[in-house]
């Protein structure tokens, strides 16, 4: 490929490589290989996008409205369904941002960005309803979905008081099911095979992931998994593999204690709008593919929703 059509910061990897611990070069290179890999993937496949019309962002900080969280919390009690996710701040590892997507009976859907290193003082009436929201989001017989563990990822908000934990909420793990699925997809399309009668399970059991071994599958509109059995997938990669489509992870390390609005942050506008895009699709991404794993879905059935 020419240089003239890839990004500056993918050539001459080992520019600035010299003198730098063995270590540092190994991050310096793991870093631009994803970032390359990642730019060939946008050039591959189209971008999963999501109407703006069907959406709201709002971010809880020390400049959220007691408004807005009033219009959050009514929100919420609808709400039995929700998508979840994490950031955490580049330069020391701690959770900086907790991302909860809602699946409302109805919508608007509400993307929710709480912003842990710029929450209200606890003594403000704003820090009050932000506690509220939590105990309604985390409330027993709600169903918390998401891609990676959230037992692991949520135990340091034990710090900020805001949730009882353990929580009495389900997290269900969409990763630990999608492998299953897929190979289970593979071997019932019926693009490639049209008389092939998909059966599944009738029930999902939380409690334990299935690992059944299917038939090799005919199907050739989709590959088969590069993953081992038993190690995980990327969630750019599940989508990529299931539905052909492309979500941008180029904002994964960052500067997630910084602030995502001008209020709050001294990053240009460019890049909060792309860390806060990354964050956002991180929770729709995951939402696309519960239902087509859970309730094993056919990639016909998957497409054409």
């Amino acid at each position: 490929m020419s240089d003239k059509i890839i990004p500056h910061y993918l050539r001459d990897i080992d520019d600035n490589s010299n003198g730098r611990e063995q270590y540092q070069q190994q991050q310096h290179i793991q870093k631009l290989t994803k970032a390359e890999e990642n730019f060939h993937l946008r050039q591959q496949y189209p971008q999963f996008a999501v109407p703006p019309s069907m959406y709201k962002v709002i971010h809880v900080n020390n400049y959220t409205s007691m408004e807005e969280m009033h219009l959050l919390i009514n929100h919420v009690q609808a709400c039995t369904q929700f998508t979840i996710d994490t950031e955490s701040e580049r330069s020391n590892g701690q959770l900086a941002l907790i991302q909860i997507q809602t699946i409302p009976p109805q919508l608007p859907l509400l993307i929710i960005l709480i912003e842990l290193q710029h929450l209200p003082s606890n003594k403000l009436p704003t820090y009050v309803k932000i506690k509220e929201l939590f105990s309604l989001i985390f409330r027993s017989g709600n169903k918390l979905y998401s891609w990676g563990d959230m037992d692991k990822e949520l135990e340091p908000m034990q710090d900020y008081h805001l949730l009882n934990w353990p929580t009495t909420a389900s997290l269900i793990n969409i990763q630990l099911y999608f492998p299953d699925w897929y190979e289970w997809a593979l071997a019932h399309c019926e693009s490639c095979s049209p008389d092939h009668h998909r059966q599944h399970p009738d029930a999902i059991n939380y409690d334990t992931v299935p690992t059944q071994n299917y038939s090799l599958s005919r199907c050739i509109c989709h590959e088969r998994s590069p993953y081992r059995p038993g190690e995980k997938w990327a969630l750019q990669k599940a989508l990529i593999y299931a539905a052909h489509m492309f979500i941008d992870k180029s904002s994964t390390v960052n500067n997630w204690a910084a602030g995502l609005t001008s209020n709050n942050s001294t990053l240009s506008y460019g890049r909060r709008k792309r860390m806060i895009n990354y964050a956002i699709y991180d929770c729709f991404s995951t939402t696309y593919i519960i239902r087509p794993v859970l309730e094993y879905w056919t990639f016909k059935q998957l497409n054409d929703k």
